[in-house]
Protein backbone atom coordinates (compact mmCIF):
# COMPACT_ATOMS: atom_id res chain seq x y z
CA UNK A 1 0.00 0.00 0.00
CA UNK A 2 3.13 1.93 0.65
CA UNK A 3 4.44 1.44 -2.70
CA UNK A 4 1.51 2.36 -4.22
CA UNK A 5 1.20 6.19 -2.00
CA UNK A 6 4.74 6.42 -3.55
CA UNK A 7 3.88 5.76 -7.06
CA UNK A 8 1.00 7.89 -6.88
CA UNK A 9 2.55 10.96 -5.25
CA UNK A 10 5.64 11.08 -7.68
CA UNK A 11 3.43 10.62 -10.74
CA UNK A 12 0.85 13.37 -9.41
CA UNK A 13 4.61 15.33 -9.18
CA UNK A 14 5.47 14.71 -12.82
CA UNK A 15 2.01 14.95 -14.19
CA UNK A 16 1.42 18.70 -12.42
CA UNK A 17 4.69 19.80 -13.33
CA UNK A 18 3.86 18.51 -16.89
CA UNK A 19 0.70 20.60 -17.43
CA UNK A 20 1.50 24.29 -18.99
CA UNK A 21 0.14 26.55 -16.59
CA UNK A 22 -0.97 24.31 -13.98
CA UNK A 23 -0.51 24.91 -10.15
CA UNK A 24 1.57 22.54 -8.21
CA UNK A 25 -0.25 20.53 -5.59
CA UNK A 26 0.53 20.79 -2.17
CA UNK A 27 1.49 16.90 -2.47
CA UNK A 28 4.07 17.66 -5.01
CA UNK A 29 5.48 20.41 -3.26
CA UNK A 30 5.93 18.11 0.09
CA UNK A 31 7.53 15.22 -2.43
CA UNK A 32 9.60 17.74 -3.75
CA UNK A 33 10.57 18.98 0.10
CA UNK A 34 11.34 15.08 0.81
CA UNK A 35 13.31 14.71 -2.73
CA UNK A 36 15.47 17.66 -1.43
CA UNK A 37 16.22 16.71 2.21
CA UNK A 38 16.92 13.27 0.78
CA UNK A 39 19.34 14.60 -1.27
CA UNK A 40 20.64 17.10 1.75
CA UNK A 41 21.45 14.35 3.95
CA UNK A 42 22.75 12.35 1.33
CA UNK A 43 24.76 14.85 0.27
CA UNK A 44 25.77 15.80 3.84
CA UNK A 45 26.52 12.04 4.81
CA UNK A 46 28.89 11.63 1.88
CA UNK A 47 30.74 15.43 2.90
CA UNK A 48 31.25 14.32 6.49
CA UNK A 49 32.68 10.17 4.53
CA UNK A 50 35.01 12.48 3.01
CA UNK A 51 35.99 15.05 5.45
CA UNK A 52 36.73 12.10 7.85
CA UNK A 53 38.88 10.84 5.45
CA UNK A 54 40.72 13.79 4.88
CA UNK A 55 41.27 14.34 8.39
CA UNK A 56 42.59 10.66 8.84
CA UNK A 57 45.08 11.49 5.54
CA UNK A 58 46.24 14.93 7.56
CA UNK A 59 46.94 12.98 10.95
CA UNK A 60 48.90 10.61 8.98
CA UNK A 61 50.97 13.52 7.33
CA UNK A 62 51.57 14.99 10.40
CA UNK A 63 53.17 12.12 12.08
CA UNK A 64 55.35 11.39 9.28
CA UNK A 65 56.34 15.21 8.86
CA UNK A 66 57.05 14.76 13.08
CA UNK A 67 59.47 11.37 12.19
CA UNK A 68 60.86 13.04 9.63
CA UNK A 69 61.59 16.24 11.37
CA UNK A 70 63.01 13.80 14.31
CA UNK A 71 65.57 12.07 11.96
CA UNK A 72 66.56 14.89 10.01
CA UNK A 73 67.87 16.77 13.47
CA UNK A 74 69.19 12.83 15.18
CA UNK A 75 71.10 13.67 11.52
CA UNK A 76 72.40 16.74 12.01
CA UNK A 77 73.51 16.15 15.66
CA UNK A 78 75.50 13.11 14.23
CA UNK A 79 77.13 15.28 11.51
CA UNK A 80 78.06 18.19 13.49
CA UNK A 81 79.68 15.20 16.33
CA UNK A 82 81.57 14.27 13.12
CA UNK A 83 82.77 17.53 11.99
CA UNK A 84 84.04 18.12 15.84
CA UNK A 85 85.68 14.64 15.95
CA UNK A 86 87.90 15.45 12.51
CA UNK A 87 88.42 18.46 14.15
CA UNK A 88 89.96 17.16 17.35
CA UNK A 89 91.83 14.94 14.80
CA UNK A 90 93.27 17.77 12.84
CA UNK A 91 94.25 19.23 16.30
CA UNK A 92 95.74 16.41 17.75
CA UNK A 93 98.08 15.61 14.03
CA UNK A 94 99.29 19.32 14.14
CA UNK A 95 100.40 18.88 17.48
CA UNK A 96 101.95 15.79 16.67
CA UNK A 97 103.80 17.44 13.31
CA UNK A 98 104.82 20.09 15.31
CA UNK A 99 106.20 17.84 18.36
CA UNK A 100 108.18 16.39 15.84
CA UNK A 101 109.60 19.34 13.99
CA UNK A 102 110.42 20.86 17.37
CA UNK A 103 112.18 17.63 18.08
CA UNK A 104 114.32 17.59 15.16
CA UNK A 105 115.30 20.87 15.40
CA UNK A 106 116.78 20.25 18.99
CA UNK A 107 118.80 16.89 17.21
CA UNK A 108 120.27 19.50 14.95
CA UNK A 109 123.81 20.53 14.91
CA UNK A 110 123.60 24.16 16.28
CA UNK A 111 120.79 22.84 19.16
CA UNK A 112 121.95 23.41 22.52
CA UNK A 113 122.81 19.77 24.59
CA UNK A 114 119.86 18.78 26.97
CA UNK A 115 120.46 17.91 30.44
CA UNK A 116 121.22 14.59 31.64
CA UNK A 117 117.87 14.51 33.50
CA UNK A 118 115.67 15.23 30.38
CA UNK A 119 117.66 13.06 28.00
CA UNK A 120 116.41 9.45 27.23
CA UNK A 121 118.98 7.12 27.55
CA UNK A 122 118.43 3.86 26.41
CA UNK A 123 120.55 0.90 28.30
CA UNK A 124 122.68 -1.38 26.35
CA UNK A 125 122.00 -0.24 23.06
CA UNK A 126 124.86 -2.38 21.95
CA UNK A 127 122.54 -5.40 21.97
CA UNK A 128 119.62 -3.96 19.86
CA UNK A 129 119.77 -5.55 16.16
CA UNK A 130 117.99 -1.95 15.54
CA UNK A 131 120.21 0.93 16.78
CA UNK A 132 118.63 3.80 18.41
CA UNK A 133 120.18 6.86 18.99
CA UNK A 134 119.91 9.13 22.09
CA UNK A 135 117.85 11.61 20.32
CA UNK A 136 115.62 9.30 18.40
CA UNK A 137 114.71 7.40 21.56
CA UNK A 138 113.73 10.71 23.26
CA UNK A 139 111.79 11.61 19.98
CA UNK A 140 110.01 8.26 20.68
CA UNK A 141 109.33 8.45 23.53
CA UNK A 142 107.93 11.95 23.24
CA UNK A 143 105.47 11.16 20.85
CA UNK A 144 104.31 7.98 22.58
CA UNK A 145 103.44 10.39 25.51
CA UNK A 146 102.09 13.10 23.44
CA UNK A 147 99.51 10.52 22.40
CA UNK A 148 99.01 8.61 25.20
CA UNK A 149 100.01 5.31 24.00
CA UNK A 150 102.43 4.33 27.19
CA UNK A 151 99.75 1.58 28.42
CA UNK A 152 101.88 -1.90 29.20
CA UNK A 153 100.76 -4.61 27.18
CA UNK A 154 103.44 -7.00 28.00
CA UNK A 155 105.58 -8.30 31.06
CA UNK A 156 109.05 -6.69 32.03
CA UNK A 157 112.23 -9.05 31.43
CA UNK A 158 112.02 -9.51 27.81
CA UNK A 159 114.92 -9.51 25.77
CA UNK A 160 116.59 -8.74 22.32
CA UNK A 161 115.27 -11.53 19.61
CA UNK A 162 112.51 -12.97 22.01
CA UNK A 163 109.25 -13.20 20.48
CA UNK A 164 105.96 -11.22 21.40
CA UNK A 165 102.38 -12.25 20.27
CA UNK A 166 100.97 -10.37 17.31
CA UNK A 167 97.86 -9.14 19.22
CA UNK A 168 100.47 -7.51 21.67
CA UNK A 169 101.65 -4.83 18.59
CA UNK A 170 100.89 -1.81 18.52
CA UNK A 171 101.54 0.11 14.70
CA UNK A 172 103.83 3.38 14.81
CA UNK A 173 102.14 6.72 13.79
CA UNK A 174 102.84 7.55 10.09
CA UNK A 175 104.27 11.14 11.52
CA UNK A 176 106.70 9.72 13.69
CA UNK A 177 108.00 7.16 11.10
CA UNK A 178 108.43 10.06 9.08
CA UNK A 179 110.81 11.54 11.77
CA UNK A 180 112.63 8.28 12.45
CA UNK A 181 112.76 6.52 9.27
CA UNK A 182 114.46 3.53 10.77
CA UNK A 183 110.74 2.74 12.41
CA UNK A 184 108.89 1.69 9.23
CA UNK A 185 107.66 -2.04 8.92
CA UNK A 186 108.31 -2.43 12.97
CA UNK A 187 105.22 -2.15 15.59
CA UNK A 188 106.22 -1.45 19.09
CA UNK A 189 104.37 -2.65 22.69
CA UNK A 190 105.36 -1.20 26.16
CA UNK A 191 106.25 -3.57 29.17
CA UNK A 192 105.27 -3.11 32.53
CA UNK A 193 108.91 -1.61 33.16
CA UNK A 194 107.80 1.41 30.77
CA UNK A 195 110.49 0.02 28.63
CA UNK A 196 109.39 0.75 24.70
CA UNK A 197 109.84 -2.11 22.86
CA UNK A 198 110.25 -2.12 19.11
CA UNK A 199 109.65 -5.71 17.12
CA UNK A 200 110.24 -6.63 13.35
CA UNK A 201 108.42 -9.73 12.25
CA UNK A 202 107.54 -10.46 15.49
CA UNK A 203 110.74 -10.66 17.01
CA UNK A 204 112.09 -8.25 19.33
CA UNK A 205 115.14 -6.21 17.57
CA UNK A 206 115.55 -3.44 19.98
CA UNK A 207 114.12 -2.29 23.86
CA UNK A 208 114.41 1.59 24.96
CA UNK A 209 115.04 0.76 28.98
CA UNK A 210 114.74 4.87 29.62
CA UNK A 211 117.09 5.31 32.59
CA UNK A 212 116.73 8.84 34.41
CA UNK A 213 114.20 10.65 33.06
CA UNK A 214 110.98 11.89 34.37
CA UNK A 215 107.96 9.44 33.85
Amino acid sequence: MATADKSNLFSNLFRDIGKPGGSIAPTTMLAIAILVLLGLVAGGFLLHSRLDKLHSRLDKLETDLAIAKGDVESTNERLMSLQREISQIRQDQSSAAATIARLDNRSSPTAQPTSPQNTAQPTSPQNNVLQITAVEAKLIREFLMKIDAFKPKVAAGLKVGDTIPEDRLLDFSALLTQGVPKLKNTSYTIDQNGSIIIVSENRIVAILDFVNVAR
